[in-house]
């Protein structure tokens, strides 16, 4: 018996090495974005996002960081609660790409809606030591 819950034990731990110091920091970035948003903290978004970052939505828009900010602050849409249900990274040397899923409840232009949406978002640093920036971010929808 003490032998199988080892086994059980050592699996369990393993999948809590997987991810690197770097991928779990990259992957809280993505989360506190998300919280930043449904807290309206738009400057804090600002902060985080790469002068030449852009967003391609899931109905196919593109959009700059000037535009992202834009939307945010004039509350025509507005982030009501993010549920992240899957999330991992991928790094590269001063790369870094995160791919999840969840629940978004926004609100656009009055109406509420909840939609199950699949995310890529591209982070990029100048080099170790300096803070990531988000460069891009793609949204699609689950069906």
């Amino acid at each position: 018996m003490k032998v199988y819950f080892s086994v059980i034990m050592l699996l369990l731990s393993i999948n809590c090495f997987c991810q690197s110091s770097t991928e779990n920091e990259v992957l809280e970035i993505s989360r506190q974005i998300f919280r930043w948003e449904v807290e309206n903290k738009i400057d804090s978004v600002a902060n985080i996002l790469a002068e030449q970052f852009v967003a391609a939505s899931s109905d196919g828009s593109v959009i700059t960081k000037k535009d992202y900010i834009e939307r945010l602050s004039a509350r025509n849409f507005t982030h009501n609660a993010i549920t992240v249900s899957e999330q991992s990274a991928v790094i590269s040397g001063n790369s870094a790409i995160v791919i999840g899923a969840g629940k978004f409840d926004i609100t656009v232009s009055g109406r509420q809606r909840i939609s199950q949406l699949s995310y890529i978002e591209v982070f990029i640093r100048e080099r170790n030591g300096k803070p990531w920036k988000m460069l891009a971010l793609k949204a699609s929808a689950i069906n």
